[in-house]
């Protein structure tokens, strides 16, 4: 069975794509929303308390607001969170994907692959290419941010060109081009490969 990728800045449409995947038959892999539930072990919130301070913690459950306040102002504090929770994340994804054993692939879907250094713990990596002004007003919408708060999470991450320059498929999401045969394609190159 292969293992993917998908990737994409903050507001690519990767949520949607997964979908379509999912559609496919694909087990899909959300990072995201598995670490979240890392975050409800209560032993992990009191090493990132121990780590980044009481007020991450909130009636011992997260802050989330707080600890990104902490950690996209500080790029060491976000390596430093980073490290704690993307081993987690990696076990679950790895213990997942066992269970689908009879799937010709898995997708995992994280914004920060190649941030993080996974592209080489992965079969093939599939990017969605957004121009940065949609993705932008894409996740203000989605997310009720700032336009400032968005920029700050496009200031951590690698830019959309050097993601479509080091992946293998691209998928432009621009709301011009039509995704489901750019999808169809690509999961016909990675069943057929």
């Amino acid at each position: 069975m292969k293992s993917i990728a998908l990737t994409g800045s903050i507001g690519s449409g990767k949520t949607l794509i997964c979908s379509v995947f999912e559609q496919l038959g694909i087990p899909v892999f959300i990072a995201d929303k598995e670490a979240l539930k890392c975050y409800n072990n209560i032993r992990f919130l009191e090493e990132i308390a121990s780590e980044f301070g009481s007020e991450v913690l909130d009636n011992k459950k997260l802050n989330k607001k707080a600890l990104a306040n902490i950690v996209f102002n500080d790029s060491n504090k976000l390596d430093k969170l980073n490290s704690m929770i993307h081993p987690k994340v990696l076990e679950m994804y790895l213990r997942q994907q066992e269970q689908h054993h009879n799937s010709p692939y898995t997708i995992m879907e994280s914004a920060i692959i190649f941030e993080i250094g996974w592209e080489k713990k992965f079969d093939g990596i599939i990017c969605i290419d957004s121009p940065k002004e949609v993705s932008i007003q894409r996740a203000m919408n989605r997310d009720k941010m700032s336009y400032e708060e968005v920029e700050q999470r496009f200031r951590n991450q690698l830019t959309n060109e050097e993601k479509v320059r080091r992946s293998d498929f691209v998928i432009h999401h621009d709301n011009k081009t039509m995704l489901l045969p750019q999808i169809l394609e690509i999961h016909k190159m990675i069943t057929t490969e």
